[in-house]
């Protein structure tokens, strides 16, 4: 422990606190008053760093010091950010980075921090300034505590000793508290050449680790009948920590996992020490056992009177051998039939120190009750969060995904809690009404020998014992509740009603009691399922983390059953996997760096796709469904198997190369050891390979084999092909878009962008009905002559004698233009109706509409009904978004006609989310990401094209021109809502718009500082505006001509322009 003087110096001099009364150092003295704005704050940086020597960097052992911290805090957030309405901590890193992002005009470098908290760092060597801005509403540190998100001395007092006790500042949550101490372990361990876990631990697809300690379980009423004969209370037992109490001795493992077949994970499981694992076993049917039948199962997935497939880990093996008497099932490992298994040769007791850490830290805070309670807290959140990829979706908490550590846990409480249990049976002969989790219901008497009630209480102290949480009478209303219960989830809820109390969880759920044969059997509500699909084929895939976001994929919540377990990841299907993998002359490239060196030369394509299966590839969507493994091939690969690249024809690669790749040996190899090929075409006969081929065999599972040479390299087609990457990256850059959208890349970005609508279906449609109803292709075709109101702004205006005075002209391009709008957009299911005569406006209708056009008397912006500038003789058609846009600004078209489409609604929201937090995700000065970030806009600019396209997508799924004409309106309208805003509030109006483009003139040389839009317009997000190129005012007017804008080429590009900036300017 570090000696507590000089830790509250050191604490003292690294972090500041922001509440709504101003600022504070950790010792509650006042440093300023309230910090209401981004030009505070930037005083507060300078003046606490450089005249009071706070805000120093955070020491971090051997590697680089760590950003100093402000934690910015309650009504501090609310006056420094304004947040939006109802917005939570993990909404506020978006908001903050926009918040902070003027001062990026004023030489401060602002990137995305570690969990929720941005980084301002100006200056360089010992004059460098770097402070790490955290923001929470409802700080974690406070508990449940809402009187003290203001009580600056409290808080300081929590950090304070919190830091100097666990050796790390705490983060906004439990789960991330841990994950810093851990990270700090790590990187200490790192300096001493220990065991280092730098990756998530990927499991194939079609692994599903157990990471459920006990499904609810309850007894029939007639046995509880039972036990309430000789019972005068319920008591509610549950373990102390249970998860920390194992996680400092198991052993894990780590680095590359191994694939034992049958015979080899059968030899393995029987060694006198087996490794960490996960094993493919057969559950016998629990009815064959000689097992309690007032105890739940051995094994979450084990049935009554049927075998089970399943995946269970090493500390399954163990507990299952071991004797009933002792909580196991006396079933040795020879007797499950292990058909696979997945080890990890390296392995350790990799938390011990993390585990020692935070159980010292629980004894120093014996008498300090708060901080204990978020010591156990952060424990728990953590350890359970192992399994969930969620909280670890930013690049630098990955690591901290590890789905086999939190199924080895959850095996190592299940079976204390069982042998607690055979205890309790012997010593008092009381069997468990209830059981879920880490905790059961017991009904309990008096103690015959004292008359005192029982006390099923451990009596030792040690992490894990069993201890009384609640307690209550039984009585004769509780009793006639449980004669009456029709099924055992009755029983529960009568239960459980009985001994609700404060931070007591009500166990309502029951899962289905293995009983299926026995006349007692136990109904359960219809929507209890099994957990887990334990056969679902071979191992063909594998499960990491998504990256992204707190968006869900589903945008309305399903409705809460009995059952449902909250605040821990339970059995929900992991998203991710690894993608793909790169074939190139020396090897294959996998994602992480790893160059695996082949044996026996390749001859043929069949044994590329067997890499896939050998290296675990695939993509999980679903529980029950994963994207097939890809192998992308080289150039210099290719020609080694015989393909003939110089010869590819760049106007038809996919034609060119299924012609030079017919028949070759590198193909015909794979056919006559009984590999096929997709995409034969016309001739059934015909073996050659496209660009794209799926290669298969009838025991496995296709896998997508490309040929790196048949795709296009430009920057507007494979942004991660254009800069000539090596394997490795083109692997990298595959693996970071596929996390980040939780999708990966198929084929072409039209197919990518389709198959994503697809997938992010929203609760409130069943499967079926998603595709066959709201992606069923349209059948209405656009009215004729729509495309002159609804396309993209082309227009310019002449400057003003004034604004030709103004030396200089930035342009800003709107991020995600096409997309930004979709979120809250209404668009078209089903055919329309037909109203000949008109009908009433109303903005939530989608809809064509034929309109008289007004002429505009305003020439300084475009006309939102007229974007291009052209003479129209006649009515028009325009979409809803655009006669919207058009009605608030003043005018009002005579609606002649319409098209309406009674049902509606968001359906492309979730794809939309995907993108958003891709986007930012993805926004990292590392040329992968922004080589990925790229390809994510070639998906969403080409997806909102193709669905309207009637050369690729006519009579297909997702086929719809209204809606990506409803979604092009969508863009349109809000362009100019913003520049008609800016327009009036600064006076300032823009001098051209294309598409996307908005160009201003301007005095001040830098596009930052002369953007006139505020703050909140600014930034990289999606419907902000960025620099896109400046120039010189004079040198530009023959493209500001009051027609058709073509001057884009002419501007020097933003980050080009800032560079000559900063040479020019002294100290810049």
């Amino acid at each position: 422990m570090t000696d507590a003087n000089t830790a509250s110096l050191v604490v003292e001099r690294h972090v500041v606190i922001v509440t709504g009364a101003g600022a504070f150092t950790v010792g509650g003295d006042v440093l300023t008053g309230p910090v209401d704005s981004v030009d505070k704050l930037e005083k507060l940086i300078e003046w606490a760093h450089g005249s009071r020597g706070l805000l120093q960097p955070i020491p971090a052992g051997d590697a680089d010091a760590d950003p100093a911290r402000i934690w910015v805090v309650g009504a501090g957030c609310r006056q420094l950010i304004t947040p939006d309405a109802g917005a939570g901590d993990s909404g506020l890193v978006e908001q903050l980075g926009r918040s902070l992002a003027p001062l990026v005009g004023r030489g401060w470098e602002l990137r995305h921090g570690k969990g929720r908290a941005v980084v301002l760092a100006r200056g360089v060597g010992a004059q460098r300034v770097s402070v790490e801005i955290v923001a929470e509403l409802h700080p974690w540190l406070v508990g449940e505590r809402d009187d003290l998100v203001e009580d600056a001395a409290e808080l300081g007092r929590r950090l304070h000793r919190w830091s100097v006790v666990l050796g790390a500042l705490p983060a906004g949550s439990g789960a991330a508290s841990a994950a810093v101490i851990n990270d700090r372990i790590m990187r200490a361990r790192a300096g001493r050449r220990g065991a280092v876990v730098s990756g998530p631990g990927v499991l194939p697809a079609h692994v599903m680790a157990e990471i459920r300690v006990q499904p609810p379980w309850c007894a029939p009423a007639t046995e509880v009948e039972e036990e309430f004969e000789h019972s005068d209370q319920l008591v509610w037992l549950a373990q102390e920590c249970p998860e920390l109490a194992a996680a400092g001795t198991l052993t894990f493992g780590y680095g590359q996992p191994q694939v034992l077949d049958a015979t080899t994970a059968a030899a393995a499981s029987t060694g006198q020490k087996r490794p960490f694992g996960l094993w493919r076993v057969t559950l016998p049917p629990a009815g064959d056992l000689r097992l309690p039948q007032m105890l739940p199962p051995p094994h979450p997935q084990m049935r009554l009177d049927t075998p089970t497939l399943a995946w269970v880990t090493t500390e399954d093996l163990d507990g299952l051998a071991k004797d009933v008497r002792d909580g196991g099932a006396g079933l040795p490992a020879a007797r499950l039939g292990i058909e696979q298994a997945i080890v990890w040769p390296q392995q350790t007791r990799l938390l011990e120190a993390w585990s020692t850490r935070l159980r010292e830290a629980r004894e120093e805070f014996a008498n300090d009750a708060p901080l204990r309670a978020l010591v156990d807290s952060a424990a728990a959140e953590y350890l359970q969060a192992l399994a969930d990829p969620e909280p670890w979706a930013d690049p630098a908490w990955r690591q901290h995904f590890q789905p086999a550590w939190a199924a080895a846990i959850a095996a190592r409480v299940r079976f204390r809690g069982r042998r607690a249990a055979m205890r309790i049976s012997r010593e008092y002969r009381l069997w468990p009404v209830y059981a879920r989790d880490t905790a059961m219901i017991y009904a309990t008497g008096l103690d015959e020998a004292t008359g005192e009630p029982v006390d099923l209480s451990d009596t030792h102290s040690r992490l894990g014992r069993m201890t009384v949480t609640h307690q209550a009478a039984v009585t004769d209303e509780l009793i006639l509740e449980v004669l009456t219960a029709e099924n055992t989830a009755e029983v529960a809820v009568a239960l459980s009603a009985a001994l609700e109390g404060p931070g007591q969880r009500t166990p309502i759920a029951v899962a289905p009691k293995l009983e299926a044969s026995n006349p007692r059997g136990v109904e359960s509500p219809a929507s209890e399922t099994a957990a887990v699909d334990a056969d679902q084929g071979p191992l063909n895939g594998a499960s990491v983390p998504a990256k992204g976001s707190a968006a869900k994929d589903d945008v309305t919540p399903s409705p809460t059953t009995a059952g449902t377990q909250s605040g821990r990841a339970s059995n929900r299907a992991v998203s991710g996997g690894a993608p793909a993998a790169v074939l190139h002359t020396d090897g294959l490239w996998l994602a992480d760096g790893t160059r695996v060196e082949l044996g026996p030369p390749i001859v043929h394509v069949g044994q590329v796709a067997e890499l896939a299966y050998t290296h675990h590839l695939g993509y999980r969507l679903t529980a029950k469904y994963n994207e097939p493994g890809q192998i992308w091939i080289t150039e210099a690969a290719c020609q080694e198997f015989g393909i003939d690249v110089a010869a590819i024809s760049r106007r038809d690669r996919a034609k060119s190369l299924r012609q030079l790749t017919e028949n070759i040996d590198f193909v015909t190899g794979a056919v006559n050891e009984g590999w096929s090929l997709g995409g034969a075409g016309e001739d059934p006969n015909a073996h050659r390979l496209g660009t794209w081929t799926r290669v298969y065999r009838d025991d496995k599972r296709g896998v997508m084999i490309a040929l790196i040479p048949g795709m296009g390299t430009g920057a507007d087609e494979m942004p991660i092909l254009s800069d000539e990457p090596a394997p490795a990256q083109i692997a990298k850059r595959l693996q970071l878009l596929a996390d980040a959208l939780r999708f990966p890349w198929k084929i072409n970005a039209g197919v990518t962008a389709v198959d994503l609508m697809l997938q992010t279906r929203t609760k409130t449609w069943s499967p079926q009905e998603w595709r066959d109803v709201v992606f069923a292709p349209s059948t209405t075709a656009p009215p004729f002559g729509i495309g002159d109101v609804e396309s993209d702004f082309d227009w310019s205006r002449r400057p003003t004698s004034d604004e030709r005075q103004r030396r200089y002209i930035h342009a800003y391009d709107r991020g995600g233009s096409y997309v930004a709008g979709i979120a809250g957009l209404e668009l078209p299911i089903g055919d329309p109706v037909h109203h000949p005569d008109g009908a009433p406006f109303n903005a939530k209708t989608p809809g064509y509409w034929l309109v008289d056009i007004p002429e505009t008397p305003d020439w300084r912006l475009p006309f939102v009904l007229n974007p291009r500038g052209l003479q129209f003789t006649g009515p028009k058609w325009v979409c809803t978004p655009t006669l919207e846009r058009a009605i608030e600004l003043g005018y009002q078209p005579q609606i002649l006609q319409a098209w309406l489409w009674s049902r509606h609604g968001r359906v492309l929201l979730g794809w939309y989310e995907r993108f958003r937090d891709a986007s930012a995700m993805l926004d990292l000065d590392d040329p992968d990401a922004q080589a990925a970030r790229d390809q994510a806009k070639i998906i969403r600019t080409h997806g909102i094209g193709i669905i309207g396209s009637d050369e690729h997508l006519k009579g297909k799924p997702a086929y719809s021109p209204e809606r990506r004409l409803h979604v092009l309106a969508k863009a349109k309208a809000n362009i100019v809502y913003r520049l008609h805003q800016i327009g009036e509030k600064t006076g300032q109006w823009p001098l051209a718009v294309a598409t996307d483009t908005v160009l201003y003139a301007s005095d001040d040389p830098d596009p930052v500082t002369a953007w006139p839009g505020g703050p909140e317009s600014f930034g990289r997000g999606f419907g902000q505006y960025k620099p896109e190129g400046s120039g010189l005012l004079d040198e530009h007017l023959e493209h500001l001509n009051g027609r058709d804008y073509r001057g884009k080429r002419d501007l020097i590009p933003a980050r080009e322009w800032r560079a000559n900036l900063c040479t020019d300017a002294e100290g810049c």
